[in-house]
């Protein structure tokens, strides 16, 4: 199968890309496929069944000129990867369960950190609450850590999606589509983390101003609460970033150059933003507040206001200068 798929590729690789080419290239390969199957089960071998689908579909580029489909010379054309719906699809639902797992890994360790602060809270009436406050605390630890661990060896996997690729009109306005469908999820997503970072305060004061329950416990039971609204931000957060992460990295076949261009232009201002520009600000603050000192250094804040006013203003001069 994967001969089959890389002979169709290797065809389509000086193809323009469109939409109308890129359907034909499925077809086809859908087409292969099927037929390879049909030979599989008919008692053919693997080597015998690649050999006929391909005889069998003959020469692509006559396919192609019959349809007014001019080849590129290879030379000129680069192989721009392009991300079909099926590799999409995997990359946000992959982005989606590493949110899930991080903020589980974040839980996990609080909730170890909470539960050895509980029993701390319990020494009076249990004497060996310490111990396994402790010992609690060390195997919640250690699966947070893990996760945690893992999902930053699983992030290496998604690196292909962090640099240019062809994204069909198509597919890019499915994905624009399920980001609007998201935002109603995300913000509920957000509005709980926010709730029960805030709620998680309840057991502290708890503790604090009355007998109700012990300081520690209350203590332990707020990083809980906490765990618990960092992991709503992790999951919605990632799964949110996918789609952006498709949608800016995502070029149109017809004009990918210019808009990869375009990026490469952008990060070079950001970098000069950040690297050069912003640090040129905090100079200036602290050698005008230490020069004027007195009762400038409770106004001299208003440099870095002035900073970002201008931030704007001097991108939009550097993009006219491009």
């Amino acid at each position: 199968m994967n001969i089959i798929k890389e002979y169709v590729n290797q065809v389509f690789k000086t193809v323009p890309l469109t939409e109308e080419t890129n359907q034909l290239r499925l077809d086809i390969l859908a087409n292969m496929e099927d037929k390879y199957d049909e030979l599989i089960e008919s008692g053919a071998s693997e080597h015998e069944a690649i050999g006929v689908v391909i005889a069998e579909f003959g020469n692509v580029d006559e396919l192609l000129s019959e349809m007014g489909i001019e080849k590129e010379n290879s030379d000129v054309l680069e192989n721009y990867p392009t991300m079909e719906a099926e590799a999409v699809d995997y990359y946000l639902e992959a982005k989606a369960m590493m949110g899930l797992r991080i903020g589980m890994g974040i839980l996990s360790i609080l909730i170890g950190t909470g539960l050895m602060l509980t029993f701390f809270g319990l020494i009076a009436a249990v004497q060996t609450a310490r111990v396994i406050g402790i010992i609690l605390m060390l195997v919640f630890l250690v699966i947070g850590i893990a996760l945690l661990i893992i999902e930053g060896m699983r992030a290496d996997d998604l690196k292909d999606y962090h640099k240019p690729f062809v994204l069909l009109p198509d597919l890019r306005d499915r994905v624009e589509e399920q980001k609007k469908g998201y935002k109603k999820s995300f913000a509920l997503s957000i509005v709980l983390g926010v709730s029960f970072c805030i709620l998680s305060l309840i057991p502290l004061l708890l503790g604090m101003l009355t007998s109700l329950i012990p300081f520690f416990m209350g203590l332990g039971m707020m990083l809980v609460l906490i765990g618990i609204g960092v992991m709503f931000f992790t999951y919605s957060g990632n799964a949110f970033d996918a789609y952006t992460v498709i949608l800016a990295n995502g070029k149109n076949p017809e004009n990918f150059k210019q808009e990869v261009e375009a990026d490469e232009r952008r990060k070079k201002i950001d970098y000069i933003m950040d690297e050069i520009y912003w640090p040129i600000i905090v100079v200036i603050y602290f050698a005008s507040s230490f020069i004027i000192g007195g009762s400038f250094w409770g106004w001299s804040w208003i440099i870095f206001v002035l900073g970002g006013a201008l931030e704007g203003t001097i991108k939009s001069l550097f993009d006219a200068w491009e």
